[in-house]
């Protein structure tokens, strides 16, 4: 993709909208003071042309929060700003504390204006965010929460772009919950003033840039490399003598620089040098964890569910003889292939606790990116006519998957909290966003860092098996961890 230029105007806010918006917030305190509870209302607006990026580039540093959701399966994006309302959950039961909050919310929400029929998959409010890998992670408070799930009060979403790269059309949609006990008049007026300054904000001022020549920064592993390669010898160990079958070890590798990152240009190099990726950016505070990931955990569109299965990883070769003889190496390869089929199975499982079919692609293909090559499969499920089964309890039941934690899932995972030294936050965790009828993405948060000024975490980690070679894996990781830093530019 090329890097996002500025486009025209996208229109004023005009008195017909706010008129329209102020119809939809008194009928939605209407029902709020009917119904003795609060009430969503959802008021949207076709856009003509607009670049997503460049209103979430412009727009972020005015709100403390936001979202920027670039999809590699629809290319469409999605960007959040402000919050209308908190979903919120805590602990082991933390998707489902979502799920019924989001239910609740949702069950009789107020429409209002013109919504965008052309839309993908997922209609109307959007519940956006994520949840971190571990429902009890153990990390510096001010990070991101374990949970992070929210309802935004702007809400753009835009088709995929036209084939000469120009931006497609797009849906504005402002969200408030309302009580008894609120002024329509003044909610609406709110959500009046935010649309005009998230839509015609100025460029942003950002910080200073540092010619990357001369940036300087220094780094520290965690754990450090031989510990690392130490920890994958124990792991390799525990399962031969079979205390489990797999289990997904990570690292981190800190970054401190002389100068802030520029996080949009970090999310453009990403676009660009990441083709087949979804491209995320969840902005918290001071906090932006970004990522470009290749997995999805799960999408819903319709009655058809898709998983997929990304498990067995190589480098890519530096010329195409030696990237065919390691593609045939990974294709080859009974321990990764072993690997590959964990996670497979794993995914069927769990899609057959809410379809009433399931399929898995055979044999595993071969997903090329720009510094590795997996083993993937795509598993689909079919819903069931009058299934009630949405995409939030396929994440509650999926995450983490083998390809994430390891399998069998609990022992592999209190190996991972006894051994692994580090808390890994939002790294593995889930990043995507639900609509009110059960339909939405979420992506796997793999090749990704969380951001803060001129700090960096930067994450990566690998399937263990039984005969896993430290120095192979330790490599891996490497590969995994370079298109963080090619983006942030500190190569």
């Amino acid at each position: 993709m090329a890097a996002p230029t500025e486009t025209a105007p996208v229109g004023d806010f005009d008195d017909t909208d706010r008129a329209s918006l102020l119809d939809t917030c008194r009928e939605g305190h209407a029902r709020a003071g009917r119904d003795g509870r609060p009430v969503l209302v959802s008021w949207a607006k076709p856009l003509p042309a607009v670049d997503p990026m460049a209103v979430w580039r412009r727009a972020r540093p005015l709100t403390r929060r936001s979202l920027l959701w670039r999809s590699a399966w629809d290319q469409g994006c999605v960007v959040a700003l402000d919050t209308a309302h908190e979903l919120p959950g805590r602990g082991a039961a933390r998707v489902q504390s979502v799920r019924f909050a989001w239910a609740r919310l949702s069950r009789d929400l107020v429409h209002g204006g013109t919504a965008d029929p052309a839309q993908p998959s997922g209609d109307g409010p959007l519940a956006i965010g994520g949840f971190a890998f571990s429902p009890d992670g153990t990390g510096p408070e001010g990070r991101l929460p374990d949970t992070l799930v929210w309802v935004p009060a702007f809400q753009l979403r835009s088709r995929a772009a036209d084939a000469g790269d120009r931006p497609g059309p797009a849906e504005l949609r402002l969200n408030a919950v309302l009580t008894r006990d609120d002024d329509p008049e003044q909610t609406a007026k709110e959500l009046g003033r935010i649309a005009e300054l998230y839509l015609a904000a100025e460029d942003e001022p950002g910080v200073p840039s540092t010619p990357t020549a001369r940036r300087t920064w220094h780094s520290t592993e965690k754990p450090a490399a031989e510990d690392w390669r130490d920890l994958v010898r124990r792991a390799t160990g525990r399962i031969r003598a079979g205390d489990f079958e797999k289990v997904v070890l990570a690292r981190e590798v800190q970054v401190t620089a002389s100068a802030a990152f520029d996080i949009p240009a970090a999310a453009d190099r990403l676009l660009a040098a990441n083709p087949g990726t979804t491209v995320f950016a969840v902005g918290h505070d001071e906090y932006t964890f970004l990522g470009a990931t290749p997995e999805y955990l799960v999408r819903v569109e319709g009655r058809d569910v898709h998983a997929l299965g990304l498990a067995g990883t190589t480098p890519r070769g530096g010329t195409p003889e030696e990237d065919a003889a390691r593609e045939r190496e990974l294709v080859g390869s009974a321990k990764i292939q072993h690997e590959h089929d964990v996670v497979v199975q794993m995914l069927r499982d769990a899609l057959a606790d809410g379809c009433v079919e399931v399929t898995a692609e055979t044999p595993p293909r071969v997903v090329k990116l720009a510094h590795v090559q997996h083993l993937s499969t795509k598993v689909r499920g079919r819903l069931g006519a009058d299934s009630g089964t949405g995409i939030l309890d396929f994440v509650e039941g999926l995450h983490p998957t083998p390809a994430l934690g390891g399998q069998p899932r609990r022992e592999a995972l209190s190996w991972l909290t006894e051994n692994e030294g580090f808390d890994r936050g939002w790294y593995a965790g889930v990043v995507g966003w639900a609509d009110p009828s059960g339909q939405g993405q979420f992506a796997v948060a793999i090749r990704s860092a969380l951001l803060a000024g001129a700090s960096a975490s930067l994450y990566a980690g690998c399937g263990l098996v039984a005969d896993s070679d430290p120095a192979v894996e330790y490599a891996e990781t490497c590969a995994k961890l370079r298109p963080m830093l090619s983006a942030l530019e500190i190569e």
